[in-house]
């Protein structure tokens, strides 16, 4: 893709879904700084109407919509409430996330759904219901979904996580793909991000919580693995700086939106441990 701009943001309208903080509310300060408008979602109603109101207090139009993006209910009330507001949805930022963090052998099914739900399932109803809206543009409109560069790259201890994550990428090149096969003037994306300052451990105990109630306490080792993951994510990138990424992808039509570009050498890693004898004919990332 050029690297000509290919979508103008003054005047144009974003539903960003995870918005209550971290990457999502990145992305809103990003958008609105740039004159659009942004409908926020998030499964808890207070946080996200704290953080829609912070951005009114600053003088930028937006609006708070709880929503249960793993609940098609939920993600076509907030697109109703994104139309009846707006008349139009031009960008749809796919960004809710969740995680258990333990090894295969201790991930229950539940946890599988729940991840699932959130991860994959809700940019999967996120794009059905959003593409025919913002394909009502003929100026063009995005698509972008949050994956993690884990959705390149499984590590250890993640493997709903991992999962979906590659699946949305997939999800967002079959998107883009036949946005392109149809010389459309609309694009789809996917983030990548490496570690960024979230809270996304402790954020998905709460969240899950509030999704399903009241669940047996996390073992030792779930509780070790989210604090040193916490730990860890509290060195990374700041959230805003993501949002201004995210922004310039979308400006300039890019699929990939990397933060850690220089991680891609561990998905060339992983290729050579699971491939010791080097039987497959792949070159080396640069």
């Amino acid at each position: 893709m050029s690297d000509d701009l290919v979508f103008e943001p003054h005047g144009k309208v974003a539903v960003i879904t995870g918005a209550a903080g971290g990457i999502g509310l990145g992305m809103a300060r990003a958008f609105t700084a740039a004159g659009m408008s942004v409908v926020m979602s998030d499964i808890d109603a207070d946080r996200i109407e704290a953080a829609a109101s912070g951005l009114r207090a600053d003088g930028h139009d937006a609006i708070g919509v709880q929503a249960d993006v793993s609940k098609l209910g939920d993600v076509q009330a907030m697109a109703d409430a994104a139309m009846d507001t707006h008349q139009r949805v031009d960008v749809l930022c796919n960004n809710a996330g969740a995680a258990v963090f333990a090894k295969l052998f201790n991930v229950t099914i539940d946890d599988w759904e729940w991840t699932l739900g959130v991860d994959l399932w809700g940019p999967i109803y996120g794009t059905k219901v959003f593409q025919p809206l913002i394909q009502q543009s003929e100026s063009g409109g995005h698509i972008n979904t949050t994956s993690s560069v884990s959705g390149l790259i499984a590590g250890a201890a993640a493997g709903p996580y991992n999962v979906a994550k590659s699946g949305v990428i997939a999800l967002m090149a079959t998107l883009e793909r036949e946005f392109r096969i149809a010389k459309s003037p609309h694009h789809a994306s996917v983030l990548c991000p490496g570690p960024i300052n979230t809270e996304i451990s402790r954020n998905s105990v709460r969240n899950r919580k509030a999704a399903k109630g009241e669940l047996a306490p996390r073992g030792a080792e779930g509780k070790k693995l989210g604090g040193k993951i916490d730990s860890f994510l509290s060195n990374g990138m700041e959230p805003d700086e993501v949002g201004r990424i995210v922004l310039d992808g979308i400006v300039h039509g890019k699929f990939w939106m990397f933060t850690h570009p220089k991680l891609l050498r561990l998905y060339q890693e992983q290729i050579e441990m699971m491939d010791p004898d080097g039987t497959l004919s792949m070159g080396r990332l640069t």
